[in-house]
Order: structure tokens, then sequence, then C-alpha cells
């Protein structure tokens, strides 16, 4: 049984380019299997019986568009075959799922294929240090055809158990807690913070020498829905408009309950609503007011 380093599988529009890979890989002294008629179609139509009689160390589907022979390369590098090596030409976009996170593909161009030798010969040299033996290329075509797709996962749902009003009293509580923890911190900067909480709001207040230099009112329901929590800065009788909001939502990309920021000048002003967990949102206020102080200060 013959052995090689590699084998190559193409698709026919990169014929000719291929092939001048394919002399780059053979001058740096690596063995090839390669042949003119050996496409992706080529490869994906024989059976076992009909393929070569060879070992390789490396399987090398070159990946110029996602089709069905190089969706089920990806795949199988994906359910952990070490000797399928697909190398990504030029920006080829993979879909994710047909991607392993812990698996550095080879990219590059034909018109590069100094750097596709270089880069190859570096696998094998680390194969070969790890003892990786060669394999059939039957069983590895093979195996290639047949790992099944795998099952899509289900779309991820907002829990039944979900309440916008529990994760509004939850934060109003985290709040409270944090701003009372944190407020007499100021007493070294010469301010003197105060929170005082009541059932549908928080005031925190900073003084200088007596003269309020920051308020902000945190209260519980107004624009945006009565699940809603706002913030009235500025004001300290609360006669303000609100500067900003946040809904309590159920980020079904992360799994857990965030607050959709709604800002106006609480934090800063501008830009599109910004998730953010309930730790992440006080950090927020507190940097803010951090830097009203300290221009109060200059």
């Amino acid at each position: 049984m013959s052995e090689y380093d590699v084998a190559v599988s193409f698709a026919e529009e990169q014929r000719s380019a291929v092939e001048d890979v394919v002399e780059a890989f053979r001058q740096r002294g690596l063995t090839v299997l390669h042949g003119p008629e050996q496409t992706h179609e080529w490869w994906a139509h024989k059976d076992g019986g009909d393929l070569p009689d060879a070992r390789v160390r490396f399987f090398v589907p070159f990946v110029s568009e996602v089709d069905e022979f190089t969706t089920a390369a990806l795949r199988a590098v994906k359910a952990g075959d070490e000797h399928v090596l697909p190398v990504l030409l030029g920006d080829v976009a993979v879909p994710p799922e047909l991607l392993h996170p812990h698996v550095a593909y080879l990219r590059g161009t034909v018109q590069r294929p100094d750097q596709l030798t270089d880069a190859l010969v570096g696998r094998i040299e680390t194969a070969e240090a790890a003892g990786w033996q060669r394999a059939s290329i039957t069983d590895v075509v093979t195996g290639v055809k047949d790992v099944a797709p795998a099952e899509e996962e289900p779309e991820p749902v907002v829990p039944a158990t979900f309440s916008r009003y529990a994760e509004q009293d939850a934060t109003l509580r985290y709040l409270a807690e944090q701003f009372a923890a944190a407020l007499p911190r100021l007493t070294a900067r010469g301010f003197v913070g105060t929170a005082h909480v009541g059932e549908t709001r928080i005031a925190v207040r900073v003084e200088r020498a007596g003269d309020t230099v920051y308020a902000l009112d945190i209260q519980r329901g107004g624009i945006g829905g009565d699940e809603t929590v706002n913030f009235v800065v500025g004001r300290p009788d609360g006669a303000a408009l609100t500067n900003g909001w946040a809904r309590p939502v159920y980020d079904t990309g992360v799994g857990a309950a965030v607050l959709e920021v709604h800002d106006f000048s609480v934090l800063g002003g501008g830009g599109a609503p910004h998730a953010y967990r309930r730790e992440e949102l006080f950090t927020a206020l507190w940097e803010r007011i951090d830097a009203v102080l300290a221009s109060t200060v200059g």
C-alpha cells in the first residue's frame, strides 16, 4: 500500500490553480496523492472498492465554496476526524455550525502556494511529533461521507417562569444595596452621598457643603410601562423628564434575564438600546456619577 503525506480534493474551477499548489507541495518534499480527475465530485461518488489503495497523513479538500462534499468534510472535522484538513480559500464563508471552535483551519489563496505549503508542512510536522499514524484513504473518505448532520438545536424560547415584574423588583433591590454600600466612600473625596429607598423610588443624592451636586431618582414604572425602571437626573424635586429607562427582557442568546436600557442622558446619552446585566448597569451608573463629580471638582 502506497503512503502519502496528503491527498487533495478540489472543485472543478480550481483545477489548474490547485495543480500549482500541488507542485509547490512536491517541491518541498511532500508526497501528494493527486490526479486531475480527483475533484470533490469524484471522491464523493467513489465507493470503498474504487478508492486508491493508499495511506495518507491528511486528506486535504480545497474549499472555495461550501458544496455538499466540503460540507461533509467540515462536519467530519467537527466530529473529531484528525486526518481531514480542509483548506479554506480566499474569503469563503463557512457556516458557524460547521466550524469547530478549537480547530485552526488552514486558510490561504492558490495565488500564494508558498504560504499554504508552509502551513501544511507545519501541520505535518506537528502530527509526526504527536505520533499520529497515517490512515487508509478509503477509511478517511468513507468516514467523511458517513458523518451524519448534527440535529438542529431547538429554537431558544423565553421560559414560562420569566417575569418582568420580578426582575424589576430584583433590579431595584440590587441597585439600592449597591448605592448604599458605595455612597459612603465619597466622603474621602469631599462629598456626602445618601440613598433613600422607598416603595417606588430610590433617591440618590450627592452633596458638597450642603449643596446638591448630583441627584438621581430610580423609579418603578413610568415611560415604557409599569414594569420598567426609569431614571431621572438633576432635579431633587423629581420634576424632570425621564433621562433613561430600562425594561427587563429575557436574552435567549445567553439564557438569562437582562435589562434593555434606553439611554437619553443618564449614562451619557445617544445610541441604540443596550443590554446590561444588573451588575453592569450599576457599574455604568456609578462611572457616570464619578465623571460628573470629577467635573464638579475641576
